[in-house]
C-alpha cells in the first residue's frame, strides 16, 4: 500500500502506537492470521504509523520489539499466547479497521477500544445453526467417501454429538483439555454399538465423518506453508501440534472401539452400493455451505466464500483427470489462490476470507489419519487410501499452487 508515514510527537503517541499494535497482532493471531503474514502486516502497520518494528510470532509466543528512527533504545514485549482459531468475520473487522486507522479515520485510542469490541462482540452465528452446520459437514464428507446412506446418516449424528461435546468444552476447561480423543473415543464407542444393533455401518467412516472439523489437514498445510516462506520456527511448531492432534484423534477412536468390543459383539461390516455420483457434487456443496458457518464467514463474503469451494472442487477434478491426483491438487489450489487474490483486490479485503473455504476442500488431512490407520492397525479404511508419500505429495502440491497463484497474481493487500 502506498499510504503517507504518520509522524510521531511525543511519547505519549508512542506508547499508544505500541500498545495498538501488540493488541492488533494478538487480535490477528486469535483469529487465524499464518505467522508470516501477521510478522509482515505488524512489520508494516508499524513503519506507517511512524515506529519500527521487528516480530517473532509462534503459534505459542509473540515476540514484539520497537525503536525510533536513529534511536537505539528498544523497547520489547514477549506474549505467551494459545493457538490461534479461524474466525474470519473478526479478521475481516480487524482488517478494515487497521485500515481505518492508517488511513486516520479512527485515532489510536478508538482503535484499541474497538479491538476490545471485536473480541467480546457476539459470535456471527447463533448455537443452533452451527450444531446444524457440524452434522451437515460431518455426513457431506462421509458422502464424497463413497459411501452408502446409513453411514451418511450415522456420521451427521456424529456430528451433532461432537458438537455438543465441542460447547460443553467452553463451560469446562477440563473437557477442553481432552476434547480431541473424547470426542473420539464417544464417537467410535457409539459407532461400534450401532454395528451391534445390527445397522450396517462402516464405523471407521462414522468416526472419521464426526471428528472431520478436527483433522488437522488445514494446520499442516499451513505449517508447509510457513515453511515455505522460511518461518522455521512456527512452521515446524505448527506441524508438531497437527500431528499429535492426529495422534489423539487416531487412539482416542481406537480406545472407543476396543471398549464396544469388550461390551458387545460387532457385526462385521457388509460394503454396500456407494450413492450416484450426483450426490458427491451435492456433499461437496454442502460442505462448502457448511464450512461457511464453521469459519464464520459474514454474509457479504458467503456467496464468494461458497463460491470458492465449488471452484477449487470442480479445478481439482478436472486436474485429477488430466493430470493424476497430486497434479489435480496444484491445479485446484492455483485457481482457488488466483481467484482469493482477485477477490482481495476489488473488495479490499483479506484473501483468507475466500481461500479457506476452498482450500479446505482440497487438503488431505483425512487421509493422513487413514495413512495413520493404516500404520499402526495395517488395516485400510478405504480401499483406495493413500499411502504417506502421495499424502506428502498432495500437500506439497497445494503448497505449490499457493505459490503459483501468488505469481500469476500478486496479493495487492498484506492479508
Amino acid at each position: 500500500m502506498n499510504k503517507p508515514r504518520i509522524a510521531l510527537s511525543d511519547i505519549d503517541d508512542i506508547k499508544r502506537t505500541r500498545r495498538f499494535i501488540i493488541r492488533l497482532g494478538k487480535t490477528m493471531h486469535e483469529y487465524g492470521t499464518t505467522s508470516y503474514r501477521l510478522e509482515n502486516l505488524l512489520t508494516e502497520t508499524t513503519h506507517l504509523l511512524g515506529l519500527n518494528g521487528t516480530f517473532l510470532i509462534t503459534p505459542t509466543t509473540m515476540n514484539f520489539v520497537f525503536w525510533e528512527d536513529g534511536s537505539e533504545d528498544e523497547t520489547t514485549h514477549i506474549a505467551r499466547v494459545k493457538p490461534g482459531g479461524t474466525d474470519l468475520n473478526r479478521l475481516s473487522l480487524t482488517h478494515a479497521l487497521t485500515e481505518q486507522v492508517l488511513n486516520g479515520e479512527v485515532s489510536l485510542d478508538e482503535g484499541i477500544e474497538t479491538l476490545q469490541a471485536i473480541r467480546h462482540s457476539p459470535d456471527l452465528y447463533s448455537k443452533k445453526l452451527e450444531f446444524v452446520a457440524w452434522g451437515v459437514a460431518s455426513a457431506s464428507f462421509a458422502a464424497l467417501c463413497g459411501t452408502g446412506y446409513i453411514d451418511t446418516a450415522a456420521a451427521m449424528v456424529a456430528g451433532f454429538l461432537v458438537y455438543l461435546l465441542v460447547y460443553a468444552s467452553t463451560k469446562f476447561q477440563r473437557i477442553e483439555e481432552m476434547l480431541e480423543p473424547m470426542a473420539a473415543l464417544l464417537v467410535g464407542f457409539l459407532a461400534s454399538g450401532a454395528a451391534a444393533m445390527g445397522l450396517q455401518v462402516n464405523a471407521a467412516i462414522v468416526i472419521l465423518g464426526g471428528v472431520i472439523t478436527f483433522i488437522p489437514g488445514l494446520s499442516l498445510t499451513l505449517g508447509l506453508r510457513e515453511l515455505a516462506a522460511r518461518d522455521l520456527v512456527s512452521g515446524t511448531a505448527r506441524i508438531m501440534d497437527a500431528i499429535m492432534i492426529l495422534f489423539k484423534l487416531y487412539f482416542g477412536a481406537a480406545f472407543g472401539l476396543a471398549l464396544g468390543t469388550l461390551l458387545w459383539n460387532i457385526t462385521p461390516h457388509v460394503a454396500v452400493p456407494s450413492m450416484p455420483v450426483w450426490v458427491h457434487y451435492l456433499a461437496a456443496l454442502s460442505l462448502s455451505t457448511s464450512l461457511l458457518i464453521i469459519f464464520k464467514i459474514r454474509g457479504t463474503d458467503a456467496f464468494w466464500g461458497l463460491l470458492a469451494g465449488i471452484i477449487a472442487y470442480l479445478a481439482a477434478e478436472l486436474g485429477r483427470h488430466l493430470f493424476g491426483a497430486e497434479l489435480g491438487a496444484l491445479l485446484g489450489a492455483m485457481v482457488v489462490g488466483v481467484y482469493a487474490n482477485a477477490y482481495a483486490r476489488i473488495r479490499n479485503t483479506p484473501s483468507h476470507i475466500v481461500l479457506l473455504p476452498g482450500i479446505v476442500l482440497l487438503v488431505p488431512g483425512s487421509k493422513a489419519y487413514m495413512g495413520l490407520s493404516s500404520l499402526v492397525s495395517g488395516q485400510e479404511i478405504l480401499t483406495n487410501s493413500a499411502n504417506g508419500g502421495q499424502i506428502f505429495l498432495t500437500f506439497m502440491a497445494l503448497i505449490a499452487g499457493l505459490m503459483f497463484s501468488n505469481v500469476i497474481l500478486p496479493p495487492q493487500h498484506r492479508l
